[in-house]
């Protein structure tokens, strides 16, 4: 089922499959969120919870328990309820059932709320610890932004947007094998790290090669992270304050984007994808928030709209 808010600034059509957002738009019209085509990518904004990025062999074991999750986790796929809506606001929300019991162990509530504002839209997810042992859980999100967009002018490409940190600091990338998981050092150690090499600090141009399974940075000390229209200066921002990730995909790459089907990810996570040499033992997992029953964590990756 699909649900509309509207403001006098945006419309966003939110889909109870996935708690996710299916189209960001202004009121001129403008695309801002990736509609599709599936045959593109199936996806538009996904909730990641409760793991981000890749899960190698599709399996992890909990207290000699094995359990079975896909790449970005579980919530993607799941219906999600609508327990709030306004004209300019709904909150959805997951819970246990006997659906998730063979992917994650724990008792949980997600909640995703989204709430339109004159710049934008607030855009949080919280998890809720309801069983009785602490949680072990990673989040993030995966917003994919149309680059270019519907109301470009003519000729526009995907190369005339880059990626932009707000405080244009020096770029710390962790390191990913070709199958997209935390590469390990001579020891076996992962997450490592080094410096991205980026010519102007904080920035990252875009271009038709991509960015391959991703690019992942940490250590950040920008409060967002955007998409810069270089044409008309325009700024599509993704909050990431706090957030120890980052990750950016491109997808709609080559004919498909000169189609009008680019599109750019910014994606501010709070766990890391499965390290190559996983013993696949979750509490052994990279970046896990560690959660105590009763209490609450919130992800914060709302989007601001600078024209």
């Amino acid at each position: 089922m699909t649900i509309t808010l509207k403001n006098s600034n945006y419309e966003v059509v939110l889909n109870t499959h996935g708690a996710e957002i299916n189209s960001f738009r202004g009121a001129d019209g403008t695309k801002y969120v990736f509609e599709g085509p599936e045959s593109v990518w199936k996806f538009h904004a996904p909730v990641l919870f409760p793991h981000v990025g890749r899960i190698k062999d599709g399996f992890y074991t909990y207290n000699g328990k094995e359990y079975h999750l896909v790449n970005n986790g579980m919530s993607r796929d799941l219906e999600h309820k609508l327990i709030e809506q306004s004209e300019t606001a709904a909150t959805f929300e997951l819970t246990d059932s006997a659906e998730t019991a063979d992917k994650f162990p724990w008792k949980f509530s997600l909640k995703t709320h989204y709430e339109l504002k004159d710049d934008g839209l607030i855009f949080t997810t919280t998890v809720t610890n309801t069983d009785s042992s602490t949680m072990l859980f990673s989040i993030g999100s995966h917003t994919a932004f149309c680059c270019p967009r519907n109301t470009d002018p003519a000729g526009t490409v995907n190369s005339d947007y880059q990626y932009e940190f707000e405080k244009k600091e020096p770029l710390t990338t962790v390191l990913l094998n070709d199958a997209a998981q935390l590469a390990v050092d001579e020891e076996g150690t992962a997450p490592c790290t080094k410096l991205y090499g980026e010519k102007e600090n904080g920035i990252i141009p875009i271009d038709a090669k991509g960015f391959g399974n991703g690019h992942f940075f940490t250590k950040i000390t920008s409060d967002w992270v955007g998409l810069r229209n270089k044409k008309d200066g325009s700024l599509v921002k993704v909050n990431c304050k706090g957030y120890p990730y980052v990750m950016v995909w491109q997808g709609g790459k080559g004919e498909e984007g000169a189609a009008g089907n680019g599109f750019n990810c910014i994606e501010p996570w709070y766990g890391t994808a499965d390290a190559e040499n996983t013993e696949h033992e979750w509490e052994e997992k990279s970046g896990l928030i560690s959660l105590e029953p009763g209490k609450s964590f919130t992800a914060d990756q709302s989007i601001t709209i600078e024209k």
